[in-house]
């Protein structure tokens, strides 16, 4: 799928259960159509949504919130904002326009996560953080512009700590909460 926008993981062996589990998500919040397929990565689906995939995530994050040990096989679902050739010019120049997004006095950060790719992070963190005239915060950044390389295609994406969904930190926090 080169042009997907929405990630979704899971664990090793459990993706065609996960599939199910979230297409029936996305049915339970009304959300747009949806595509998912496999990759060659164990535990890696990518996809495709009609609509916006920031606000997909954030109202599957809220549907997970509600009942977080419910969701069994859908680990982490990942926004995707642009979808580039996976090389650290383009990758740059992707990374330069979502940025723009960030306000003044924003701070952010960028995380690079590769899969079958064997470009250097730290040349994409690098060059990329050059096109965002923000603050730097590494610790508490307000936004984080996440670099997702799959193969030979680059999804990036500027997001918040709620415009992702992530089962385990709402079972962690689910936990806290009661505990």
């Amino acid at each position: 799928m080169k042009d997907f926008n929405l990630i979704v993981t899971t664990q090793r062996g459990n993706e065609r259960a996960c599939v199910r589990e979230f297409i029936n998500m996305v049915s339970a919040v009304q959300g747009p159509e949806i595509s998912l397929r496999r990759t060659r990565f164990p535990g890696l689906l990518l996809g495709r949504v009609d609509g916006d995939p920031v606000a997909l995530c954030r109202s599957l994050s809220a549907l997970a919130e509600a009942d977080p040990w419910g969701v069994r096989f859908v680990q982490r679902a990942i926004p995707i904002q642009v979808n580039v050739d996976a090389d650290v010019g383009t990758i740059k120049g992707a990374v330069g326009s979502v940025a723009k997004d960030i306000p003044e006095g924003g701070s952010f950060k960028i995380e690079v996560t590769k899969r079958g790719s064997d470009l250097s992070s730290s040349e994409i963190i690098k060059e990329s953080a050059s096109m965002v005239p923000r603050r730097v915060n590494l610790e508490k950044p307000a936004y984080t512009v996440r670099v997702e390389i799959v193969d030979e295609r680059a999804g990036i994406a500027l997001l918040t700590d709620q415009d992702l969904l992530s089962v385990t930190k709402l079972q962690e926090k689910a936990m806290k909460e009661s505990g």
